[in-house]
């Protein structure tokens, strides 16, 4: 599905008719490989983050850690075959909660870390078009989370995404496991934020129309569907100790995304250029300026902005003073079990959760295997 400079259409039914003559899915266990290779990475390079996220250590430096790892990573295996980051390292501290990838130079003031602050880590990795992708949050300083309204946050998105990760099976319909993230956010007494999306990933779509809420919203309902075998997904959960309404502040984007279906022509140079160098590099994922080798690039963002052949994905923050926990993993659901293929263990919390009770019981102790037992 790569978009050319000669029209979004002709790449894209050429893409098709490829893929009509080849599994896709993870019925093929190519694919599966494919899959679970970048998953690794998409681990390796979170902890790699983790280990290096100390106090007066600098968030761009960070992002550019991040992306350098994966680079490293895509070296060393499938030659010949397109690859590249998903989705580039984002770093967002404390109240700034998501695409917060500052490109070097761009800065006004250094961000730097300090102990206590909380980390919302995001990234991607994608080869031959399959991708994978996980966030992750972690508090700076600390071994465990503590008895604190942060330190439950934290706990209360991560202990959701376990429970609602063992409903995302075949015959549960996405609905159905928004109601699990809401029930367990409502047990740790928080919010779920809103307009964070889970999706079912597809080769070089990182975010499907197909979508799990984590949170019902009567003004922006997506379409139900049901899950089945043989798809990928991305649960993604963020828990607020706020009213979870997320704003755009004046921090600069620096993540965009291709917009398949505009033809439009650009005018300038710089525009053209950089198109050529998305097409190439980024195919249909999203890209940071910070990745680009177009010294013009912003100048040629302004034109494709200005006629929406790209889309920018802006810098979010809940309210000054109130904290968020936000995992996000990767989900296979093969006909066999449902193996959740990136994520880490978040820090333990320093007390133990209150039990569950009712349905989230029932659903905490449903199996990931598959298998009907003899």
């Amino acid at each position: 599905m790569l978009r050319s400079l000669v029209g979004s259409e002709m790449c894209i039914r050429d893409r098709e008719e490829q893929e009509e003559e080849e599994d896709t899915s993870i019925n093929n266990s190519e694919v599966v490989g494919k899959y679970k290779k970048v998953a690794t990475w998409c681990n390796e390079t979170l902890q790699v983050i983790i280990d290096n996220c100390k106090a007066g250590k600098s968030v761009t430096e960070l992002c550019v850690l991040g992306d350098a790892t994966i680079q490293t990573k895509l070296a060393s295996l499938y030659r010949g075959v397109e690859k590249g980051i998903a989705f580039p390292t984002c770093i967002s501290v404390n109240n700034c909660i998501a695409h917060n990838s500052p490109v070097p130079g761009e800065e006004t003031k250094p961000q730097l870390l300090a102990d206590g602050d909380v980390v919302h880590i995001d990234l991607g990795i994608q080869v031959d078009g399959y991708p994978a992708v996980v966030a992750h949050t972690i508090i700076v300083g600390v071994e465990s989370l503590p008895d604190s309204p942060v330190g439950n946050v934290i706990n209360a998105a991560y202990t959701a995404l376990q429970t609602a990760a063992r409903k995302v099976r075949p015959g549960t319909n996405t609905y159905e496991v928004t109601d699990v993230i809401e029930k367990v956010a409502e047990h740790f007494k928080v919010n779920p934020v809103e307009g964070i999306l889970g999706h079912m990933v597809k080769r070089y779509i990182v975010d499907s129309f197909r979508a799990i809420p984590c949170k019902r919203n009567a003004d922006h309902m997506v379409h139900e569907y049901e899950i089945t075998a043989a798809q990928v997904w991305t649960l993604d959960v963020a828990f607020s100790t706020g009213k979870g309404k997320l704003k755009e502040k004046d921090a600069r984007a620096s993540i965009y995304k291709l917009a398949l279906e505009n033809d439009y022509k650009p005018k300038l140079e710089s525009a053209c250029d950089l198109l050529k160098e998305v097409d190439k590099k980024f195919q249909t994922f999203p890209f940071s300026v910070r990745n680009c080798e177009n010294k013009k690039a912003r100048l040629g963002l302004s034109e494709l902005i200005k006629h929406e052949v790209v889309s920018q994905f802006p810098v979010l923050y809940e309210k000054e003073g109130e904290n968020v926990g936000h995992f996000k993993i990767t989900i296979l659901v093969t006909p066999k079990k449902i193996e959740r293929v990136t994520g880490l263990v978040a820090q333990k919390p320093t007390k133990a959760n209150e039990p569950f009770t009712g349905e989230l019981l029932e659903t905490s102790k449903l199996p990931y295997d598959l298998k009907k037992k003899k």
